[in-house]
């Protein structure tokens, strides 16, 4: 099952105003802690590959760990843009599920998937953001993945970095501590203390 559903914010198990507030150092009535999961480059051929093949193991393992049978929620991580702005030859099977469901790329909101439907599309939501589809400058935004009962993020960057963000600091602990060896290195965010 997957959905597109236009009002992101009615979705979302959180508060996506006081989420982004957490982001500009405004005083957030919320605790959020975060870690940034980085691959370390030294010595790699192909760092989209790499990058890409790693970070879909690990989105793929959080998922199947934090999986209850609710829905999940992709979304632009701050304001909804159109999810294609252009025609270009990528991220094929994402574009497909567009085109089967006769979405316009045009489309601005998020998707609620379940765990199958998000599983088969993690490689693409991954490479996403990624600059590497246009050169020129970022047309695709980074995204959010939630939980849809979880106050539980998987951020997608474009410079090759996931970040892993919860009000839940014991669950984000038990996460962390699941990928913090090598090929990964985790950072925490300031202020984020397990």
């Amino acid at each position: 099952m997957i959905e597109f559903v236009e009002d992101v914010k009615k979705i979302l198990p959180y508060d996506r105003e006081q989420y982004l507030n957490f982001f500009d150092d405004d005083d957030s009535s919320i605790d959020w802690n975060g870690v940034s999961v980085l691959l370390g480059s030294e010595g790699k051929k192909n760092a989209l590959v790499e990058f890409a093949d790693a970070y879909e193991c690990l989105v793929k393992n959080i998922v199947l760990k934090l999986d209850n049978g609710s829905f999940w929620i992709v979304n632009h991580d701050d304001k909804d843009l159109a999810w294609f702005p252009n025609e270009e030859n990528n991220l094929t099977h994402l574009r497909n599920l567009f085109k089967q469901r006769e979405i316009s790329n045009a489309y601005k909101g998020a998707l609620a998937l379940t765990k199958d439907d998000l599983l088969s599309l993690s490689k693409d939501l991954i490479l996403y953001p990624s600059s590497v589809f246009n050169k020129e400058s970022l047309l695709y935004k980074n995204l959010d993945i939630s939980h849809g009962e979880l106050p539980f993020i998987i951020k997608i960057y474009s410079d090759f970095c996931i970040d892993l963000l919860s009000t839940d600091k014991i669950l984000l602990e038990k996460m962390v501590s699941s990928y913090s060896q090598h090929p990964f290195i985790i950072k925490k965010y300031r202020g984020t203390s397990f």
